[in-house]
């Protein structure tokens, strides 16, 4: 039962911090590899530190209860401080936090806790007896533990459970599992005192999660803040706008005449019958009272949260006069899904998204998306969007961001109007006789339809769109035209997007930039290369305890990594990851349970041969990352329901994770066979280098090689090092 909970609390810790920070990092994929790397670093320090003091403690059961007590009290603290890390770190909310904020943040708002349950392991392996099966059945428990707990979450408390009373309850399960850890009378007194203490918490939850509110979006009017399933909806007012901000990355705000007007009047003035749209992203009322100004019979709006719909009609003055428009069909239902599903075809395409600042939003600029929507479109339609901010002068990542768009849609559409308002509109279409440049002919457009508008106008569009003013744009763009297109396996417009914020954030990176951009995959060959040479030395010097602790550091990094890449393949295929995390973690936990479970009955076996057993399960690893490189490109290709897509990404999950669940124990058995180290040394010494590859592994996968690489190129990556570690085995198996 201890082994269970203990299970259950670390990951339900681990997802409510996820959705915390993505909520506060603009929903940003980095958040996830950011929180992984640190949670499984600071695991393995807990578990380094602790390893010979478990096994030297006489009272393993109230050390881990004080342990893990603690551990529920810093839990409480890091989450709240999640609200609080704009004062931390010094960062506007207002503006996406780059990777110099969020790496940081992560490993900040994990370590505290994470050191105490990476002890906590420790100890815990010592409760119930000093041999080996006592690990195993530790390991089992509370994978399965882990697996159970995120179900309950994403069915149970994501989306109807507000943020900080999820902290509260969390603190008193973590607070609880280290009771029950207890007996006689001091479990009473200790379940008893945890109920006080976070019982408390969570009747002021309401109170104090307003408080935190208030405190980070300090400097605006606090409307409302509301968990959806999908994302943390903020409301506020300033300086007589009301702001819509999805996990703190700014959706649109109300009124907003220049922006909505350049958006929807742009694309609609070079379509020769603007009959039926399709409009996705928020802002819907700015977005209509600019499209019925032209003879529209249909407007479909794809909004996938129907909480943020709901909450525009409350909020947003005129909402029940457009609603109630015969023209109008609201889906809430993912566009990348319905654009895929449905027959209709639409005379426009107009998105309204920010820039491919998040994996989510990258779906929307990339070569198969733009595929996608000229299926849907009429012979004479057009796709519309805008795509940084346009200005005089573009910088390296300026340029090479609108370059790679252009290179996306190029290889789809024969033409492309490229216009620098204040974002640089792209217009897209097969039929060229309406696309245009020329202010004049827009204008005219406008006037014939009797379109009236305060900023598109004559004026305002010879200014911007002068000869020389968009001729020098191109120009500057064509510097940066040799490169990759943005797909959806290779999301290179999320990377380009985070390089322009690097080089927006500290102008003394501009002279980097460039050279960034340049990086081949040399770094990588050379570091396997060197990863294996060091391999190959450690297990001819150090033996069968080298080859433990390698095979179980490769495994480690590639299981977390190989999870992060199917998470953000789930996303390319079903849209949103935010209230489904809890499920695909719980499936890579199933996996590792099940890994797990299979040791136990075959233990006899893996034990009479364990180097031969592990070269068996570190190959078998190598082979299911190749088995994932299919299911991405199936998946890919194949469309299929949301469902499906998340059952065939939940069976991959297993499938890596149940070798990585037989390495553990296996590798622990080896440990323990050749240098006999009390319980608490082996738990903590193979738990510690498994969290260490993870940490490396979730730091180096979120950061370089799935924004440099691509997905599929990652798990490559991920069999090499894997096989690299292999070969270590197997020339200690040959040795033998």
């Amino acid at each position: 039962m201890i082994y269970f909970l203990f299970g259950a609390v670390s990951l339900l810790a681990q997802v409510i911090l996820i959705r915390r920070l993505l909520s506060v990092f603009c929903g940003n994929e980095l958040t996830i590899g950011a929180l992984f790397s640190g949670w499984m670093f600071w695991t393995g320090i807990g578990g380094f530190l602790f390893s010979r003091l478990s096994d030297r403690s006489l009272r393993p059961r109230s050390a881990f209860a004080l342990l893990i007590f603690l551990g529920a009290l810093l839990f409480i603290l890091s989450a709240g401080a999640t609200w609080l890390l704009r004062y931390i770190f010094r960062f506007n909310p207002a503006m996406m936090p780059g990777l110099g904020i969020i790496l940081p943040a992560g490993f900040l708002i994990s370590g505290p806790s994470c050191i105490l349950l990476g002890a906590g392991f420790n100890y815990s392996a010592r409760m119930f007896g000093a041999g080996e099966k006592s690990l195993v059945r530790l390991y089992l428990w509370e994978a399965l533990g882990s697996a159970i707990i995120g179900m309950v979450f994403s069915f149970g408390m994501a989306g109807r459970v507000s943020a900080f009373t999820q902290i509260a309850l969390c603190g008193f399960l973590i607070s609880a599992c280290g009771a029950l850890a207890l007996e006689g009378r001091r479990r009473y007194l200790a379940l008893g005192l945890s109920a006080i203490i976070f019982g408390g918490l969570l009747i002021f939850s309401a109170r104090i999660e307003t408080t935190l509110i208030q405190a980070r979006w300090k400097g605006q009017e606090v409307v409302l803040e509301q968990e959806s399933k999908y994302a943390v909806i903020s409301i506020t007012r300033s300086e007589g706008q009301i702001n819509f901000w999805l996990d703190g990355l700014p959706a649109f705000s109300y009124p907003n005449p220049e922006l909505f007007e350049q958006m929807i009047q742009i694309p609609l003035a070079m379509c020769e019958k603007p009959e039926k749209v399709l409009l996705i992203g928020g802002g819907l009322l700015p977005a209509l009272n600019e499209i019925f100004k032209h003879p529209v019979k249909e407007i479909v709006y794809l909004q996938i949260d129907p909480v943020l719909t709901g909450l525009e009609a409350k909020y947003l003055p005129g909402y029940e006069r457009i609603e109630k428009d015969p023209r109008l069909r609201i889906i809430h239902q993912d566009a990348r899904f319905f654009l895929s599903r449905t027959e209709e075809q639409f005379d426009a395409i107009i998105l309204n998204l920010p820039d491919p600042e998040t994996a989510n939003l990258n779906r929307y600029y990339t070569l198969d998306f733009f595929e996608l929507a000229r299926q849907r479109l009429n012979p004479a339609g057009v796709l519309g969007f805008g795509i940084g901010i346009s200005g005089n002068y573009l910088s390296d990542a300026e340029g090479s961001l609108l370059a790679n768009s252009l290179v996306s849609l190029e290889a789809v559409f024969p033409k492309i109007a490229l216009l620098p308002l204040g974002r640089n509109y792209l217009v897209a279409g097969e039929d060229s006789r309406w696309l245009t440049e020329d202010p004049d002919q827009i204008v005219a457009v406008l006037k014939q339809r009797g379109v009236e508008t305060r900023f598109v106008r004559e004026y305002y569009l010879k200014d911007n769109l002068s000869a020389e003013r968009v001729s020098f744009i191109k120009a500057s763009v064509k510097r940066f035209r040799d490169q990759p297109a943005n797909t959806d396996l290779r999301p290179r417009g999320y990377y380009l997007s985070a390089l322009l914020w690097l080089e927006q954030a500290n102008p003394a990176w501009r002279g980097y930039v460039r050279k960034i951009f340049e990086i081949g995959k040399l770094p990588l060959w050379l570091g396997l290369s060197g990863y294996l040479i060091l391999a190959l030395a450690l297990v001819r010097r150090r033996g069968p305890r080298a080859l433990a602790g390698i095979s179980i550091f490769s495994i480690g990094f590639a299981g977390i990594s190989a999870e992060l890449v199917l998470m953000l393949g789930f996303q390319v295929r079903y849209g949103y990851v935010y209230h489904l995390i809890g499920i695909l973690i719980s499936g890579f936990m199933a996996g590792l349970s099940l890994g797990a479970y299979l040791y136990q009955r075959l233990q006899d076996q893996f034990n009479c041969r364990p180097i031969s057993g592990l070269i068996l399960m570190v190959f078998a690893e190598a082979l299911a990352m190749l088995v994932c490189v299919a299911g991405l490109r199936i998946l890919n290709n194949y469309p299929m329901a949301g469902w499906l897509t998340l059952a065939a990404i939940l069976l991959l999950l297993i499938l890596v994770a149940v070798f990585s669940g037989i390495c553990f124990p296996l590798s622990a058995h080896l440990l323990m066979k050749h240098s006999r180290p009390g319980i608490g040394f082996a738990a903590g010494w193979i738990n510690a280098w498994d969290h260490l590859g993870s940490s490396l592994g979730a730091f180096v996968t979120s950061v370089f090689l799935i924004p440099l690489f691509g997905l599929e190129f990652a798990l490559w990556f991920f069999a090499l090092l894997i096989l690299a570690g292999l070969l270590s085995a197997f020339s200690l198996f040959r040795a033998g």
